[in-house]
């Protein structure tokens, strides 16, 4: 049986901008904030945000590398949610210290071209091989029941301590 590639792309996700949808009252808009890690050091820039158009919830900060301190190749990624935070006052998006050091490991997000093997390789780059394994043969096609209920998802770990302005 001939497979065609878009049949594996997730069409539950969507970028925010390309949508119908807006942020919900009194949350910022993260997009074209600057990104920074846990030593202040600039990561690049909230480019767009992907959510589940199923759950409503955002799942990922699409991150625009260019012009990075880190030494990082110039590509977007995507960092799941739970893995930022949101400066207290400033309108900046600090990555925790286990984000920063694995951007390196992600793939190039290119616009539509959400799998679940390149979802499945973001987890893997944050929990480890036995996770990816543990995700079984057909994670290339779907994830297993309860995928985005990693904390690394939990968009409330996102807003921690931020202040209303």
């Amino acid at each position: 049986m001939e497979t065609n590639e878009s049949q594996y792309e997730n069409d539950r996700l969507e970028e925010l901008g390309s949508s119908d949808f807006e942020i919900a009252d009194g949350q910022p808009d993260i997009r074209g904030w600057e990104v920074n890690d846990i030593n202040d050091r600039y990561v690049g820039q909230a480019d767009e945000l992907i959510f589940d158009k199923t759950t409503r919830k955002v799942l990922y900060i699409v991150v625009d590398l260019d012009g990075n301190e880190l030494d990082l190749e110039v590509k977007k990624v995507l960092v799941p949610i739970g893995l930022a935070t949101l400066h207290e006052q400033d309108d900046e998006v600090i990555l925790a210290e286990l984000a920063s050091l694995r951007l390196a490991h992600l793939p190039e997000y290119i616009k539509g071209q959400i799998t679940p093997q390149m979802e499945s390789s973001i987890h893997h780059t944050f929990t480890g091989l036995a996770a990816a394994v543990a995700a079984g043969a057909n994670s290339y096609q779907s994830h297993p029941e309860g995928f985005y209920q990693h904390e690394y998802f939990d968009q409330n770990r996102l807003y921690g301590n931020r202040k209303e302005k």
